[in-house]
């Protein structure tokens, strides 16, 4: 942070699936004090709730805070845009609190955070959380996905958010662009499958499950994608450009996850 001491540092926090890496920072934050920054691009959508995962605004004891409250009228969010918006709001956190919890998130973005870290006027303290076994990973992301498939009431489910994007032809290449509505799609193709209207017609359980199992998948591949690139990102060589890891945190990186 700008005329900070060199021990008042932003901490990042991140694990592939959103669940995992929300419980990580909650419990960092609850342990800190600190306020929790989610850089995530696809989360600052407010009627993407579901299938962004956004959740964890109601968490006792913890402030969460997002990039900004899009809806996918205003378009997507680029990563530029998303990186002024982080730097933004952690350095407006951190004028009040001695350490912020960045939570995430998303490739592009902190690609774009790493590429600016001469700029920055706060010390990054990295914690890379290792993905679990592939089995359990995909098993774990595959229930979840039923779970967006046909959440509890009052939500929506992720068919419901993806039939209203397509609805809006300008949105249909961002929507295409999105985990979970991109397998979705696949297999809209596959069994012919209406997409304006897929949140209204009877979908048998034989394409429920394909469809949890294709998004657990895309999701798999993306979390560990993210985990080789962060990896590359965050790596010892960039210590001395002001971030290091930090050992403050212990605990199951698991619990409390799905």
């Amino acid at each position: 942070m700008h005329g900070r001491p060199p021990g008042e540092d932003i901490l990042s926090t991140r694990q592939e699936f959103v669940k995992k890496q929300a419980a990580a920072a909650t419990r960092l934050a609850r342990a800190t004090g600190a306020p929790i920054v989610v850089a995530d691009r696809l989360q600052c959508f407010t009627d993407l709730a579901t299938t962004s995962a956004r959740a964890g605004a109601d968490v006792p004891g913890v402030c969460r805070y997002w990039l900004g409250d899009r809806t996918f009228a205003d378009g997507d969010l680029c990563a530029t845009e998303a990186t002024d918006a982080l730097i933004a709001l952690v350095e407006r956190l951190g004028a009040r609190h001695r350490s912020v919890i960045v939570e995430g998130g998303s490739i592009s973005l902190l690609r774009e955070l790493a590429a600016r870290r001469t700029e920055l006027s706060w010390r990054l303290s990295v914690r890379l959380l290792s993905p679990p076994g592939r089995d359990e990973y995909v098993a774990a992301l595959a229930r979840r996905a039923r779970e967006m498939l046909a959440p509890q009431a009052p939500g929506h489910s992720l068919l419901e958010e993806l039939a209203a994007l397509w609805r809006e032809p300008r949105q249909r290449l961002f929507a295409a662009s999105v985990n979970g509505f991109e397998a979705v799609l696949e297999c809209c193709a596959k069994y012919a499958l209406d997409v304006e209207s897929l949140d209204r017609q009877p979908l048998s359980e034989h394409v429920r499950d394909r469809m949890a199992a294709l998004i657990a998948e895309r999701h798999a591949e993306h979390g560990f994608l993210q985990h080789r690139v962060f990896s590359e990102i965050f790596d010892s060589r960039i210590a001395g450009f002001g971030f290091d890891g930090f050992e403050g945190f212990d605990g199951d990186p698991l619990e409390g996850a799905a």
